[in-house]
């Protein structure tokens, strides 16, 4: 029987499920053995079988610069250097009014960024976007099937679309997460070239966790974020109608939450 190579995509910037997709695996290499499976590494090493890749289809720049644009070129890289045949890839997906603050704040964590405000326009008129990362991830990894998970997406959920029949622990560590009177104050200071040590990162997030927080830094006005909700949707039923593709968990885990 042909040994195929299973690869969970972590969206950059789209959350705590892909660390804790890592986690969990790292932890259960025993079980999913027992399971049939090969090892869990980070990347396209041979010696695994369940890839994780949190930068497959690109950084978080590419995300809100270009939506992904180079993922064809990146996922046939990574084809490449696996050189085996692929059979699941599953990708977790988020709406774009939600996806493009979520990357925006992010970056604006580490770099000096235009006010989000100024790009809307421009992301509304944009018209790559999750389907075409889905044309990109088939022409270039040839799997057997890719499976999509549009947030919100449990932990237990992306597990049974990645790896179905191992049953494993999850693990949710806890992540740092920056609200928006932090990232201002990140941005006065990128923008005046000053840089904070780790520690000083943390003592800041500690502090403005505390405070109040004014209107959101990143967002869509609400007629844009609807519009933006329709389009994801309307990818969505475009993408379900794509050979070798299914939207969602599959049937056995959707029975079992309900």
């Amino acid at each position: 029987m042909t040994r195929r190579h299973h690869i969970f995509i972590a969206s950059p910037a789209s959350g705590a499920l892909g660390a804790h997709i890592a986690r969990t695996l790292a932890s259960g290499q025993k079980d999913l053995a027992k399971a049939g499976y090969g090892a869990a590494v980070l990347g396209p090493h041979r010696k695994g079988q369940i890839h994780l890749d949190a930068a497959l289809i690109g950084q978080a720049e590419c995300g809100l610069f270009h939506f992904f644009g180079d993922a064809r070129a990146r996922a046939s890289q990574f084809a490449q250097r696996l050189s085996a045949p692929i059979g699941r890839v599953v990708i977790h997906t988020l709406p774009y009014d939600q996806y493009y603050p979520m990357m925006w704040r992010h970056l604006a964590v580490t770099r000096a960024l235009n006010p989000f405000a100024g790009a809307t326009a421009r992301l509304l008129e944009r018209p790559r976007g999750w389907v075409q990362v889905i044309e990109d991830l088939h022409a270039a990894l040839q799997p057997q099937e890719i499976v999509v998970l549009p947030a919100p997406v449990l932990v237990d959920e992306a597990l049974a679309a990645l790896v179905p029949g191992a049953h494993l622990d999850a693990r949710t560590p806890t992540l740092p997460d920056h609200c928006d009177s932090e990232i201002a104050m990140l941005q006065r200071l990128h923008r005046a070239n000053v840089s904070l040590a780790p520690h000083q990162v943390q003592r800041l997030s500690k502090f403005h966790a505390r405070q109040p927080q004014g209107a959101p830094l990143a967002g869509f006005k609400v007629l844009d974020a609807r519009k933006l909700r329709q389009r994801y949707c309307r990818d969505m039923a475009q993408i379900a109608t794509m050979a070798r593709t299914r939207i969602g968990a599959d049937l056995e885990f959707a029975i079992a939450a309900q």
